[in-house]
């Protein structure tokens, strides 16, 4: 314990823990601020909740999918660039999306704009947890906070700006993510992988441990259910009749009780082990899901926020524990546990917004509520492999 402590200061000197977290609230604003902005897209192109969940699923799938090829990047080459030019390149073209002259040129911008997204996660994750290795969940917690709180702000802001100058306000939008970018070319030095320290070669390729593909398996239950969850609950709170602004609170009560979750999440996973804490998180997100789906009136707010809390226990706890199982491809173990199966998320958005076409958006998101209980049977699996309990006591 004390042969750690000459290494805690420059640890908590390091710009990577701030800077980090804050250019992931800059980047989860142009993510989020989508949500928001379906209504109004569905209106002006005469959208079905099909051809919603086909362009979601295009604008998830390039924001997650190439995360594993710039992961691979990542753990060779260091993190500050692609995170400065990945923030820096979804700015631009998230906000051109309200001024997109037809549905291909919006087809064209959700296509490429979620590249920067792509580069900036498994970097962002990997040097932050570098940075605070002997609390692996809390420094992931960290910087998911900031993505929470941006999450949290973008309806917000979308709500605001849309209402007052319609759709074509969307590039007043760039500047905040070009001056973040700015500001982490100045402050942020550049930092050496693990196994990058004076050399050149590839990090080891051995094969990714069987149990993290049960991890991924209880992440994607867990995205499938938050994006579809942002895509359609907009449309089913304004096809009910209420305002654009009822739907940006719920979506802000949801993302802002997430922010006080992956806080918790992340702590807690540093004292229990981590797999616990998924299966807390999995096992009341099902009720609450559902309530959240079928009941109005005073529990509009308190579900969302309730739901938004105990989903979010399980994200630092995903990924700290896929890094553990893979210590020298942390970039890699991000990108599997967070860009991996949010592509499998996202695929299943689609199938929801499929299905909401012929049975209706209420029906098809409750449907959604039975996945956390797949996603905990896979976490009892990983218990039941005995992988990570001598992991864990190794570690203590």
């Amino acid at each position: 314990m004390h042969a750690r402590s000459s290494l805690a200061p420059n640890r908590s000197l390091d710009p990577a823990v701030l800077l980090f977290p804050i250019a992931h609230l800059a980047l989860e604003v142009y993510n989020s601020v989508l949500s928001i902005m379906w209504p109004l897209l569905t209106t002006r192109f005469g959208l079905t909740f099909g051809a919603v969940g086909l362009l979601n699923m295009v604008f998830r799938s390039t924001m997650t999918l190439p995360q594993l090829g710039f992961a691979s990047l990542s753990d060779r080459w260091g993190s500050k660039w692609l995170g400065v030019a990945g923030l820096a390149w979804m700015a631009a073209g998230m906000s051109l999306v309200g001024v997109a002259p037809t549905v291909a040129g919006l087809a064209v911008l959700l296509a490429l704009a979620p590249l920067g997204s792509a580069a900036f996660h498994p970097a962002g994750t990997a040097r932050v947890s570098r940075a605070l290795p002997r609390r692996r969940g809390t420094a992931v917690a960290i910087f998911m906070l900031g993505g929470t709180l941006g999450s949290s702000l973008g309806p917000v802001v979308g709500a605001w700006l849309f209402a007052g100058h319609t759709l074509g306000a969307s590039p007043w939008l760039m500047p905040v993510g070009l001056a973040v970018a700015a500001l982490m070319v100045v402050l942020l030095p550049a930092d050496r992988p693990p196994a990058g320290k004076g050399s050149a070669s590839p990090q080891p390729r051995a094969p990714v441990p069987p149990a993290v593909f049960l991890i991924v398996v209880a992440s994607f239950c867990v995205s499938w259910v938050e994006s579809a969850l942002a895509a359609y609950a907009p449309l089913l709170i304004t096809g009910r009749g209420e305002p654009l602004s009822a739907a940006s609170q719920v979506l802000f009560a949801y993302s802002a009780a997430a922010a006080a979750g992956i806080l918790a999440g992340g702590s807690l996973s540093d004292r229990i082990p981590r797999w616990q804490v998924i299966a807390l998180a999995l096992g009341c997100s099902g009720p609450l899901h559902a309530g959240v789906i079928l009941l109005g009136g005073p529990w509009r707010f308190l579900l969302p926020a309730a739901l938004g809390f105990f989903s979010a226990l399980s994200h630092p706890a995903f990924v700290a524990l896929a890094q553990e199982l893979m210590p020298d491809r942390t970039s890699l173990a991000a990108a599997l546990t967070m860009g991996f199966s949010w592509v499998l998320g996202s695929l299943g958005m689609a199938l929801t917004g499929a299905i909401a076409d012929g049975i209706g958006v209420q029906a098809a998101l409750l449907l959604n509520s039975a996945l956390p209980a797949v996603g905990l049977l896979s976490i009892l699996a990983l218990w039941r492999t005995a992988v990570h309990p001598p992991k864990r006591a190794a570690a203590r």
